[in-house]
């Protein structure tokens, strides 16, 4: 206990790593220096300390989780020097309190889903000084664009972040950032390595799949592909078209070799009604087919069988002033097959999205949700709602369904605080999330366990500098 006290103190008086991909950028440093030490001397340190808890209650007669982690880190990001710029970053995660993740529980059998996630989920006894070198890049710009090479965080609609506990997704590659005008903006990635969130080592693409749940095959058997893929890595191509500020037209593919494909068009519009208030529109339209034989030629271990296939369309209608934010959505997965994207990679950004629970593994979805937040104190204070139903499958259809998830209603709230003043930098949420069971579970428990008939606390506070 004395140890954990140490290290609490210890943490809180230091920093964690945030996103410095470009903070030079943000705070004005982007010219060229005179030479290499120059460009050392006006390099920027940043971080951010983060305090992390999460609180999963339960049906009655399930086992409830609880975790409650700390993270520390530092980044160094030099000035530019012709044209060249270096970052690098670590970050480091201690346990304060926490359930024991090794345990099942005992009518069920199955494991912990959410607060396992403060820590590493490739060794559920890991929750001590758990260090990831994080940052680790060369960057080049030119007029601009630039070329990226090394370690960095993904930003696409599917391969992100996820930055929903104590560190982010890292990916390991080359990405091109080019602009050749202010209406067009192409990005390239190829991506070879993926550090994924909830784990604090490096993986090669192919064995980056299966560190989260790895649900069922079409056929009802267990999932295998663990070990078991065979791919040289990832490849994204997004192109963004801005012809007006109000008009938004987003194209792009990720193509994972030898495992699938995945096609969508994003398209946003903003009407102005006057100075202060405005309705927004939006679309998606997402395409995805097996690439080679899936990852694997045994059924048992691939990861996207030849069989599959998957469309899915979203929608948007919101209505937005100074302080309000509101959206309607509407979601759509065919019955052609399941939608797969793998969770280590990152989360699905659809507008029907909800904090704690995600779409990907099913097909035949109808998804409906409803969002509003308010600003208040001059964008201090943000407090959100949102409220869904997501129509899925039987849970025995293991065809559409691949980790037995019924249907569910979801409610979401939030509050989020921007300190000011001598706590300027500081942030603190509360996320509330309940969702409850909508579809048949067969008097089988594991489909409730950690899916559906539970509420979830979080709390988090994070200091950035």
């Amino acid at each position: 206990m004395n140890r954990k006290i140490t290290i609490l103190i210890l943490l809180l008086i230091g920093a964690n790593i945030s996103d410095g991909q470009d903070i030079n950028d943000k705070k004005g440093i982007a010219k060229d220096t005179l030479n290499l030490k120059e460009a050392f001397l006006k390099g920027t340190f940043y971080g951010q300390s983060r305090l992390m808890s999460i609180a999963t209650n339960n049906q009655i007669g399930l086992s409830d989780y609880y975790a409650t982690a700390i993270g520390l880190g530092l980044g160094y990001q030099s000035a530019y020097y012709k044209g060249f710029q270096i970052n690098i970053g670590g970050f480091l995660t201690q346990d304060i309190a926490s359930s024991d993740f090794t345990v099942q529980d005992p009518t069920t059998k199955a494991i912990d889903r959410y607060e396992v996630g403060l820590y590493d989920l490739a060794d559920l006894n890991r929750k001590n000084l758990l260090f990831r070198l994080q940052m680790l890049f060369l960057k080049y710009k030119f007029k601009n664009s630039s070329i990226l090479v090394g370690n960095y965080i993904p930003k696409n609609l599917f391969l992100n972040a996820q930055d929903g506990r104590m560190s982010p997704t890292m990916v390991q590659g080359i990405a091109f950032d080019l602009n050749p005008n202010k209406k067009i903006q192409i990005k390239l990635d190829f991506i070879l390595g993926i550090s994924p969130r909830s784990t604090t080592h490096w993986y090669s693409v192919e064995n980056s799949l299966g560190y989260y749940l790895s649900g069922v095959n079409l056929n009802g058997t267990k999932s295998q592909y663990f070990g078991n893929i065979s791919s040289v890595g990832i490849g994204i191509l997004d192109v963004n078209y801005t012809p007006i500020p109000q008009f938004k037209v987003l194209i792009g593919n990720i193509l994972a070799e030898n495992i699938f494909n995945t096609a969508y068009i994003k398209v946003e519009y903003t009407h102005n009604l006057n100075k202060t208030q405005k309705l927004l529109f939006g679309a998606m339209l997402i395409t995805q087919n097996s690439v080679g034989n899936g990852g694997n030629s045994d059924v048992l271990k691939t990861y996207y069988s030849t069989q599959n296939k998957s469309i899915i369309i979203n929608a948007r209608i919101g209505y937005t002033t100074k302080t309000i934010e509101s959206s309607i959505n509407f979601g759509r997965i065919t019955e052609d097959g399941r939608y797969l994207m793998p969770r280590e990679w990152g989360v699905e950004q659809f507008y029907t999205f909800l904090p704690r629970e995600r779409m990907e593994g099913s097909g035949d979805v109808w998804a409906y949700s409803a969002k509003f937040a308010k600003n208040w104190f001059n964008k201090s204070l943000k407090t959100e709602i949102g409220y869904g139903y997501y129509r899925l499958p039987d849970v025995k259809n293991t065809d559409l369904n691949k980790y037995g998830m019924p249907s569910f209603t979801q409610f979401t709230a939030s509050i989020n605080y921007q300190f000011k003043g001598y706590l300027k930098g500081t942030n603190a949420q509360f996320l509330f999330v309940n969702k409850n069971n909508q579809g048949d579970i067969y008097d089988n428990e594991r489909y409730i366990i950690n899916k559906v008939n539970m509420s979830q606390l979080n709390f988090i506070l994070n200091y950035k500098f």
